[in-house]
């Protein structure tokens, strides 16, 4: 299973982008594509497209979209358009499948030997098998078959996201061949997206892990590397982005303190009971007769969690004692991650109850003011609660810490 049209898709983007009269020949194909219906400028034709379909095709978009090349003709050096790529968000039966039908028989022969129902059957079970995702209730029950873990190492960074991307790519791409029959894709999605919610909290996290993933198991050069973060990117920011469309539902996965008002604002406290006061006069402010907020409310029955959050240091000098970096130290600090400065990275604390056997809705929401009161959060300073993510080796629980802006 080589997975190599990275490198060709990304070095033809590359050349195509740095021709000025070829950038004139794909506005002109834009056009076309707008008239025959594969882009839409109005989000809401979107919502004809069931929420499974489009969760379960984003997953895969970092290779889809290289495969269609939309983000780099129509997202180009014009800008964002605002236009909504329809096969970022549905497959099987979209505009110009029948165009591109060849182009992914193609590939899936040449990077996954992947020829037809069985064989893409095979495939699938190897990476479900990888996962450790159920397969009960879906075409892959009582199939078995391997992968090689020396390349798929699941115990490092980032690849089981990259995993789940390359599955969801393959579910996708085998239905718009006709390999899978959109029922059959359907279920086995739904399997892969419930793995894919219980283990990162939004797309961000999902991005980030994607891309660390990649690094990993080492697909590709370092033109190819290059190219595949600027998709990502092109993914996080443009408007017609699935990422950017796509709601993120944990589903069953809990979540705490998400009605709780409240905003980091680099402020140390002499105490908790001054902390107590402020927070008290905010929720009031704020949310008028929609309070909610009992610092008394016991939100995790355990005397330890780690918690993870995104923010921008100088140096790993800004970290406390009980914080650790998830990036990898050289790409955290690498030139393209730096603005005046400051290097924006996904830092994890262990954090320890004050009564040493569950936390407060007060001290937790204390320690988190206080674990970033040094650390500069950008515009995203309004507390949006806590996301379970997961129990991490030891068994304590995890979350993600929500901003917004």
């Amino acid at each position: 299973m080589m997975f190599k049209f990275f490198r060709e898709l990304l070095n033809a983007a590359r050349e195509g982008v740095t021709d000025a009269k070829e950038e004139l020949t794909l506005q002109s194909e834009q056009k076309k594509k707008e008239d025959e219906g594969s882009l839409v400028t109005d989000v809401n034709i979107l919502r004809d497209i069931p929420y499974e379909e489009q969760f379960g095709n984003a997953l895969g978009a970092p290779f889809r979209v290289i495969v269609f090349g939309d983000w780099f003709t129509v997202f180009g050096s014009a800008g964002d358009d605002g236009n909504y790529p329809i096969h970022l968000y549905q497959f099987g039966n979209y505009a110009k499948i029948d165009q591109y039908r060849s182009d992914f028989i193609k590939l899936l022969k040449r990077d996954f030997a992947i020829t037809d129902m069985e064989s893409c059957f095979e495939v699938l079970t190897s990476y479900f098998t990888l996962l450790g995702i159920d397969r009960t209730g879906t075409a892959l029950e009582g199939k078995s078959a391997h992968i090689d873990t020396a390349i798929w190492d699941i115990s490092k960074p980032g690849v089981n996201a990259f995993a789940v991307a390359v599955t969801s790519y393959i579910v996708t791409s085998a239905t718009d061949v006709g390999y899978l029959s959109k029922p059959i894709a359907l279920t086995i999605l739904k399997n892969l997206s419930l793995y894919a919610k219980k283990h990162f909290s939004d797309w961000l996290l999902f991005s980030d892990h994607f891309l660390e993933g990649e690094n990993q198991v080492g697909l590709n050069s370092k033109i190819g590397k290059s190219y595949l973060k600027r998709y990502i990117g092109y993914l996080k920011q443009k408007k017609g982005s699935p990422w950017n469309n796509v709601e993120w539902r944990l589903g069953n996965q809990s979540g705490i303190l998400l009605h709780v008002a409240w905003r980091f604002q680099r402020k140390r406290y002499r105490h908790i009971e001054e902390f107590e006061k402020e927070v008290n006069l905010y929720q009031k402010d704020t949310l008028e007769n929609r309070y909610r907020w009992n610092p008394n409310q016991i939100v995790v029955e355990h005397s330890e969690i780690e918690v993870c959050y995104l923010v921008w240091i100088r140096s790993m000098e800004d970290l406390k004692e009980n914080e650790y970096l998830l990036d990898d130290e050289a790409d955290a600090f690498c030139d393209d991650n730096v603005d005046n400065g400051y290097y924006q990275v996904e830092l994890c604390a262990r954090l320890k109850s004050s009564n040493g056997r569950y936390f407060t809705a007060l001290d937790l929401l204390y320690q988190l003011e206080e674990q970033l009161s040094e650390k500069e959060l950008g515009d995203h300073i309004f507390f949006e609660g806590l996301d379970a993510i997961e129990k991490d080796e030891e068994g304590i629980p995890m979350f993600y810490l929500s901003c917004g802006s």
